[in-house]
């Protein structure tokens, strides 16, 4: 019980809990079978990307994947011209069972990475609507690295974790759907210092995601 009180006196997590509570709510409280999409598996995305090779492509070890509780993932990292970089996808179908996509901002510490800063950038990218991701800045011992990271369904995106609840809601009401994805980049930070590394993460995700929302929500 002492575990329980602390978790809810932490304000975040009090307000992710009274949200996925409402989204219980709007779900059954309405009758109307829910939409669940079926799209291709993400290990069939594109391996190369215009000047950018897929250099390795990594299994999710069960313990994360009992944890994550995902439908599907992928995890690869790809080299372009100006350095590597890490990209992770973890896809949704359904979130009616209290399943719900982790963020960055509570994985990454649990693994040993220390915050340095955290902020909301735009990136544009071609035949899409501008996106709003978090830019979040982490340090491993000497491996400083740039995250960039965003909620994507359907019908829109979003970089704060509460706020995509809150849009889930509406997509619930208006669409009987909760399928969603979170999207990561990662890229090291070498010499050139971490505004080099932020250029390359949305250079990536500029060639990337476009053809992943395509695979994700083609229907």
């Amino acid at each position: 019980m002492k575990l329980s009180l602390a978790f809810l006196r932490n304000r975040p997590a009090a307000v992710v809990s009274t949200i996925l509570v409402l989204e219980a709510v709007v779900f059954y409280a309405t009758p109307t079978a829910e939409h669940i999409p079926h799209p291709p598996p993400l290990r069939t995305f594109a391996r190369d990307l215009g000047e950018w090779k897929m250099t390795r492509e990594t299994e999710i070890d069960p313990e994360s994947e009992a944890l994550l509780r995902a439908d599907d993932t992928v995890s690869r990292s790809y080299a372009g011209p100006d350095g590597p970089v890490n990209l992770f996808v973890a896809f949704f179908k359904s979130q009616r069972g209290g399943v719900t996509p982790h963020s960055p901002k509570i994985c990454l510490p649990g693994s040993g990475w220390t915050p340095e800063g955290s902020r909301i950038i735009q990136v544009d990218v071609p035949g899409v609507e501008p996106l709003m991701v978090n830019r979040y800045l982490v340090r491993h011992g000497d491996d400083r690295v740039v995250v960039l990271y965003w909620y994507a369904t359907k019908d829109y995106t979003v970089a704060d974790e509460y706020l995509s609840k809150v849009y889930l809601m509406r997509e619930g009401l208006l669409h009987r759907r909760s399928d969603e994805a979170v999207f990561r980049v990662i890229a090291p930070i070498d010499g050139r210092g971490d505004n080099s590394a932020e250029k390359r993460a949305i250079d990536f995700i500029r060639q990337s995601y476009p053809g992943l929302r395509q695979q994700i929500w083609a229907e």
